[in-house]
């Protein structure tokens, strides 16, 4: 049975080190496939003894064969199972540190003392505990893996498929390497994926996040950790797959904002089909103490995020500045946008996208660590269409919802939008919506001939119920009001954007 000192003891460089000789053996022998196919055959040499010489030829390339393939085989799982470890070692390392950052200390065998008595530690103590067991749970399945890998190739149940070269022998013996994985539950909830990803060995999870990323990035429930991982394997591939398409610049400012370091970003979705959908988190969801999703109006797509994101890292900096412990600000390019001004009237769009919102934010309910964050919605423009909608047919896993410059949101007042957790009588405590007085949006505002907003009530007239804040007036134009003035919200000198930050920060704003 491992105990917690055995796996403090682990080195995942040895298993490493162990995959790289396989390969570098296999390589050489592959090297040799001409050598080793020339022992079969023997041309202009006839009789018994030629014979004799090419059934032993045979022989003698079968059995190099099949040790390829075995090799491969323990190769590659030697290489998932070094990853794997690397996750097990780092999260022992990480729960060593919790214990001594708060006066504990973690025994050989897993037991808990105290060094330094401190007020509540017994809440430290019962994280520690669960964490303990879960550590050891995991390098004992790590642990059952590589045996099971192992024994697959002792007892001869890895097969080179004959007929083929060594290097397709490696192939097949490489693609015989892996566990029997389950896949996701169809059509799962945040919740049933959660449980689906808890339930894989390390081993398992490196083996789909290596093998099948495409699986796993897009799906509300598993960590952004994996998710991130997953979705970076997907960027490499669709960055040299698409070159020359429009979609490119879009791909490239991801990978450039994830090579930046603060805050970290985390890469939680991307699909390449269409227009284009990515989402991107300026911090960690799952560790944060704030979280705030922002989701995009018209015109928003894949080869334009690159402005979506610069506005995350501000509100992530205002948030920080307004006292915020730890951020997370997300752009949600999760929805199909208009793509232009006149595909706006139609609430379609919002209708669309709204189940995919709610779904990534229970995720993110799902996935945190530690005390429930604070959780706030944004939306701009198009995107407070697709936050209300989101909002009034079932209700968000959200604490706040910030409406900026917004056509409507699919209700006449604040009460009837729902966020859990929320009760229903304080919903308007936690409605914030602002628009710039020379923002072309406030023509979409306008009752017409006794006609109502296409979209929704402005949640920034005073019957809707919620609390409004200040915005600069933004850029005059035609009649008093310009586009300009309805991209501006997020300028340094914009009152607006100290005010989201507040918002996100958990703060009242002005």
């Amino acid at each position: 049975m491992l105990t917690w000192d055995d796996v403090r003891r682990w080195d995942p460089a040895a298993i490493g080190r162990v995959a790289d000789a396989l390969n570098d053996g296999c390589t050489r022998i592959i090297a040799a496939n001409d050598d080793v196919g020339a022992m079969a055959r023997f041309t202009g040499w006839t009789g018994e003894a030629a014979t004799a010489a090419s059934i032993r030829g045979e022989s003698l390339t079968s059995t190099l064969e099949r040790l390829v393939a075995e090799a491969s085989a323990v190769r590659r799982g030697a290489h998932e199972v070094q990853i794997a470890l690397d996750r097990i070692v780092a999260f022992v390392r990480e729960t060593d540190e919790l214990a001594h950052r708060n006066g504990l200390a973690i025994g050989p065998r897993g037991e808990i003392s105290v060094g330094v008595a401190r007020p509540d530690q017994s809440r430290v103590m019962a994280e520690l505990a669960d964490r303990i067991e879960q550590g050891l749970r995991r390098a004992t399945d790590v642990d059952a893996d590589f045996a099971a890998i192992l024994g697959r190739a002792l007892r001869g149940e890895i097969t080179e498929q004959g007929g083929g070269t060594l290097a397709q022998a490696a192939d097949a013996g490489a693609a015989q390497s892996g566990l029997s994985i389950i896949g996701p539950p169809e059509n799962g909830s945040p919740g049933d994926n959660k449980a689906w990803w808890a339930s894989l060995s390390d081993t398992a999870k490196v083996a789909l996040l290596q093998g099948n990323p495409g699986l796993v990035g897009n799906l509300d429930g598993i960590p952004a950790a994996d998710r991130d991982a997953a979705n970076r394997a997907v960027l490499a591939r669709e960055i040299a797959r698409l070159q020359g398409d429009p979609k490119l610049k879009g791909l490239e400012a991801i990978e450039q904002r994830l090579a930046q370091s603060e805050p970290q970003a985390f890469l939680l979705g991307l699909d390449t089909s269409g227009d284009g959908k990515a989402i991107v988190s300026a911090g960690n969801p799952d560790t944060a103490a704030n979280v705030a999703t922002y989701v995009p109006g018209t015109g928003s797509e894949l080869a334009k995020i690159g402005g979506d994101l610069n506005r995350s890292d501000k509100m992530w900096a205002a948030a920080t500045t307004s006292g915020s412990p730890s951020t997370a600000v997300i752009t949600w390019l999760g929805y199909d946008a208009p793509n232009e001004i006149t595909d706006a009237a139609n609430a379609k769009y919002a209708d669309g996208g709204k189940a995919a919102l709610a779904g990534f934010q229970d995720g993110l309910r799902e996935t945190h660590q530690g005390p429930p964050s604070h959780n706030t919605v944004l939306g701009h423009s198009y995107g407070t269409t697709v936050v209300g909608h989101a909002a009034v047919d079932g209700g968000l896993a959200a604490d706040e919802l910030v409406f900026v410059a917004s056509p409507g949101v699919g209700a006449d007042d604040g009460g009837e939008l729902h966020l859990d957790g929320v009760n229903q009588d304080e919903i308007g405590k936690h409605v914030h919506a602002t628009v710039a007085e020379h923002d072309m949006i406030n023509l979409a505002n306008v009752e017409i001939a006794g006609y109502d907003p296409i979209l929704g009530q402005d949640p920034t007239d005073a019957d809707f119920g919620g609390q409004v804040f200040t915005s600069a007036p933004g850029t005059d134009g035609w009649s008093g009001y310009s586009t300009e003035a309805h991209s501006e919200y997020w300028e340094d000198n914009n009152p607006s954007l100290r005010n989201i930050g507040l918002i996100i920060a958990g703060k009242p704003a002005s």
